[in-house]
Order: C-alpha cells, then structure tokens, then sequence
C-alpha cells in the first residue's frame, strides 16, 4: 500500500493538489464523479479511485511515478487526469521556493543595509566558510538564488540522461 504522498489534478476541475495516498486518490475520486464522463470510464475510475486502496494506483505508477489517463467528457471535451509520487515540485521549483532575499539591517545603524539570502528550510541566512553572504543589490541575491535554480536543473537533467531516459 502506498504510504508516501501523492499529486493529483484534471486539466480544469482539479488544480494540483498533494496528500498521503489514500486522501489524494478520494479527492480525485470525488472530483470525477462529478464530470460527464460515460459509464464505463465512470466503472473504471471508480474501480482505481474509489475502492479505498491504492493497490490498483500502484500497478500504475510503477516505472515513472506519474501515470495520465485521458477522459472523454461528454459533449466532446477531453481532460488528463494525472496521478504522481510526492509533492509535483522539480527539484529546481523546490529550491526556488526555499530561498528568499532579504535586506537586514546595517549593525548599529538601524537602517536597510545590504542583501541576504534567507533559507526558509533552516530559517537562517545562508552562509559560505562561516559567513552570512551579504550582496550590495537585490538583484545580485536573487541571481544567487537563480544559479541554485539552474544547477538543480542542470543536475536533475543530466541524472535523467544519466539514467538511460
């Protein structure tokens, strides 16, 4: 049985949404249920979402991790419904969202100083050789953040192609 989170969503009706398996599964269950779709992809969805086990999800996301089925709605409308492991964040939209620039004060001035980068993770500012990495312009902070951004997808690229995909 599936235990860790998993991502969730249906082109228009379901923006993605992450949650423990079982919790996610049934939000895209009763989603579904309220689209105009046929009956047999009504049987078979309700089969793969709305039993109350993810045995069936597990078949489907092994190998990848995201599995798409495409729905006829009726009327002639399609929507993707996409089920995948863990949160649905790239690792570079994950290290986009962990650093933030950060004016802090100039000591003993009381007044704006230079710039920082603060990591949300750890709620301090990140530092290099002990130090707090201070930077004369907004901008440069945020082309700091930028580079860690591109590395994580540089990286995430590269073990991607590393791995024969």
């Amino acid at each position: 049985m599936l235990t860790d989170e998993l991502t969730v969503s249906v082109d228009g009706h379901l923006k993605p949404t992450s949650a423990p398996a079982l919790q996610a599964l049934d939000i895209l269950w009763r989603t579904l249920r309220e689209l105009p779709i046929g009956e047999y992809q009504h049987r078979a969805m309700h089969r793969l979402l709305g039993a109350g086990t993810t045995v069936e999800m597990e078949k489907f996301l092994d190998g990848q991790g995201l599995v798409d089925f495409p729905l006829d709605l009726t009327g002639g409308d399609k929507a993707i419904v996409r089920v995948w492991r863990g949160d649905g964040l790239t690792a570079s939209q994950r290290i986009g969202a962990r650093y933030m620039p950060e004016q802090v004060q100039a000591p003993g001035r009381g007044v704006p100083g230079l710039w920082a980068v603060r990591d949300t993770q750890s709620d301090s500012l990140v530092e290099e050789d002990g130090r707090v990495l201070h930077f004369a312009i907004e901008d440069s902070a945020r082309g700091w953040i930028n580079r860690r951004v591109s590395l994580a997808g540089y990286r995430g690229y590269r073990q991607t192609m590393e791995d024969g995909a």
